[in-house]
């Protein structure tokens, strides 16, 4: 891989910040008229703010081709950033132009509304954020107890109407219109977004893969593995590592996707197996589904294949704690001819739940190497028994953990571009 992921990062970042915004802040250079050329750069900035909120909206429809480029995880995060900056850029478009009557009061609602939903969010749904900031990551386990998933996506939503009063502020500007390339790029730019994340949701509600959940059992307190079945008619391309996004559409409850790391996917048998560890409301709520019950499945999503392939043939050195065990045994029993090295670790002997189903399978497969442990493993002397070529490195597993691996292996000068950590909270 070397070089192909920042080199796409750059691409991706350069096409958003840059090249869609360009057209509108083209035609408003040669259409604003004379008399008011004085707020032309704020309309400029209005407009990229316009087009990057477009953008962010887009990137949460979770598109797979982006996903397998860089990675759901990356794509959040963009979608926050991005976020945050348009807002910057809005408020400056706000204290730099002026306005009044409908205009103003659509401008003002559509502000305020991004500015309440930003706060929400960077609490709530930004784990790219709160898991760096334990002050905030405490603030969202207190308020989680009252604002349960589905309310957080629901209210996520209301970014929609603060984007559409925006559409509606700009059309009431009566020299805005009349620059006929300006308003017509900007029609098709937020015709062409609304058709895509429309289609989006109509999938997620009718398109979707359906499976029937045939087995579920408990493997530890709290943590059920589930078995679900396709029909004949579906289709699904899972590879090892990844994770899927699935709800319950006759559970109230658990309309709401949700995602999930898959242990085993069977083409023969159309069956799939899912860890479900009860960590939040969704999470408790589903494990008390019925046998029998049907689940969509949106996916898959995830990396670590696409990693392990455009490393070629190099030995792998897995790093796993807690429920972040479940895609690395896909990838473990994917790979029975590849040298494989494994840290698995948890807090709780009780929490190794495939501990020994990986200690039977290791009997049998001489060229996996088991690490097994209760307690963190110190990342830093490991590291430093690990070869530094001809190997990569795949985490899974909590923040702290892959963060702290990570700097231990490049310490040892592992090569970034060697290591793969796709984290759990986006």
């Amino acid at each position: 891989m070397l070089k192909k992921i920042p080199y796409i990062q750059g691409l991706v970042w350069g096409t958003i910040l840059f090249v869609l915004p360009l057209p509108l802040i083209q035609t408003l250079a040669i259409g604003v008229p004379t008399i008011y050329q004085s707020e032309l750069f704020a309309f400029q900035l209005g407009s990229v703010a316009y087009v990057w909120f477009l953008v962010a909206i887009y990137l949460s429809t979770r598109p797979k081709w982006l996903d397998r480029l860089i990675g759901l995880p990356s794509i959040y995060m963009i979608h926050g950033i991005l976020s945050l900056v348009a807002i910057l850029l809005a408020y400056l478009h706000k204290s730099l132009s002026s306005s009044n009557g409908l205009i103003k009061l659509t401008g003002d609602w559509a502000f305020n509304i991004f500015i309440a939903i930003m706060l929400y969010s960077l609490v709530f749904m930004a784990g790219w954020l709160t898991t760096r900031l334990p002050i905030i990551n405490k603030i969202k386990k207190w308020l989680e107890k009252v604002f349960k998933h589905e309310i957080s996506v629901w209210l996520h939503r209301v970014n929609l109407i603060a984007v559409i009063l925006v559409f509606i502020h700009v059309q009431l500007i009566s020299y805005i219109t009349a620059i006929k390339p300006y308003i017509t790029l900007f029609d098709i730019y937020s015709l062409v977004f609304a058709t895509v994340y429309l289609y989006a949701k109509f999938k997620n509600s009718r398109l979707l893969p359906k499976a029937k959940l045939i087995d579920k059992h408990e493997l530890a307190k709290n943590f059920y593995e589930f078995t679900i079945r396709f029909p004949r008619s579906q289709k699904i391309n899972v590879q090892a590592g990844d994770f899927v996004f699935i709800n319950a559409p006759d559970n109230k409850a658990l309309h709401e996707l949700h995602p999930f790391s898959v242990l085993d996917f069977q083409t023969e048998t159309r069956t799939l197996k899912l860890a479900i560890r009860g960590d939040g409301d969704f999470t408790r709520e589903i494990q008390q589904l019925p046998l029998g019950a049907w689940i969509q499945v949106d996916g898959s999503y995830g990396r670590f294949t696409t990693f392990i392939h455009d490393h070629g043939s190099k030995d792998l050195v897995l790093v796993a704690g807690g429920s972040g065990i479940v895609p690395m045994i896909s990838i473990i029993t994917s790979y029975p001819d590849r040298p494989i090295t494994l840290y698995y670790s948890a807090h709780r002997q009780a929490d190794l739940v495939y501990a020994n189903d990986l200690q039977q399978y290791a009997a049998t497969h001489p060229k996996l190497t088991l690490h097994i442990q209760t307690g963190r493993f110190n990342s830093n002397v490991e590291a430093k028994q690990l070869p530094q070529k001809q190997t990569i490195y795949l985490l899974s597993g909590p923040n702290q953990l892959g963060h702290a691996w990570q700097q231990s292996l490049k310490r040892n000068n592992i090569l970034p571009n060697d290591i793969y950590y796709e984290e759990f909270s986006w």
